[in-house]
């Protein structure tokens, strides 16, 4: 019983290229999906990335963002310390809590958007 097959190469070329088109398109989209993680989940009024691409880094593309474990804002003064914190000594900081910075909710969060931005760049068409 002869057994042949046929494989149309250019056809399946094209497919290649076109996944290779849509992955190296997913890192110009990598940053957007960040800020709209940090303002649709987040609820981060001001958004920001570092967004670094070249040579000096391991991988070719990367985007960061600060997340701060509190708010960055001075809390010496308000309607109810009245004078109260020029008074206090300054609060030791703990560093080594073992409490995670963001909520797992919010790193799952993360991940889906990813997910699904990877997912829409290799799809099989």
């Amino acid at each position: 019983m002869p057994f042949e097959v046929k494989v149309e190469a250019d056809a399946l070329l094209k497919q290649f290229d076109d996944v290779q088109t849509r992955i190296n398109e997913m890192y110009t989209g990598l940053p957007q999906v960040f800020l709209d993680w940090q303002r649709e989940d987040m609820n981060r009024k001001y958004p920001t990335i570092d967004a670094q691409t070249g040579r000096q880094m391991s991988s070719e593309w990367s985007v960061t963002t600060l997340i701060y474990p509190r708010s960055r804002r001075a809390r010496t003064s308000g309607p109810n310390n009245k004078g109260k914190a020029t008074n206090r000594k300054p609060q030791r900081r703990v560093v080594g809590t073992k409490r995670p910075i963001l909520r797992p909710v919010l790193v799952d969060q993360l991940f889906d958007r990813m997910k699904r931005l990877c997912r829409e760049a290799i799809e099989w068409r």
